[in-house]
């Protein structure tokens, strides 16, 4: 009887904390329009690039940060970032900045993610 009190009490905390997980991400892919619509309306947005420095040099939005994502260093280096302001997240054309968001998530930054686009679509939307 002792040992189904406690399988059970387990039970219940294993499907608490497996619910309170989902519910506190902090991640939002959001469809390019809506992501430009929501960078723009959110004060102290953070816009960050996580694609290679010559990617970046190539063409960028400057009021990006670069943070490279196939740094191996990738996980320290947005240490430099505010977690107390949401990050908008792209990259060529989604897949980095998917798996960036998954990162950034899980350091406790409320992140946006762009999703079907990449900064050749971002940039033709004018942002600065």
């Amino acid at each position: 009887m002792k040992n189904l009190k406690y399988i059970s009490f387990l039970l219940i905390l294993f499907v608490l904390f497996s619910c309170s997980q989902e519910a506190s991400s902090q991640i939002n892919n959001l469809a390019l329009n809506d992501f430009v619509e929501t960078y723009k309306n959110t004060e102290n947005a953070q816009l960050l690039d996580v694609r290679t420095p010559g990617e970046w040099n190539a063409g960028k939005i400057q009021s990006s940060a670069l943070i490279n994502y196939n740094d191996p260093a990738f996980a320290k280096n947005i240490e430099k970032l505010d977690k107390s302001k949401p990050v908008f997240v792209y990259c060529a054309v989604g897949g980095r900045s998917a798996r960036a968001a998954q990162v950034l998530n899980k350091a406790g930054f409320k992140v946006y993610n762009l999703t079907g686009a990449g900064y050749g679509q971002l940039a033709q939307k004018g942002l600065k």
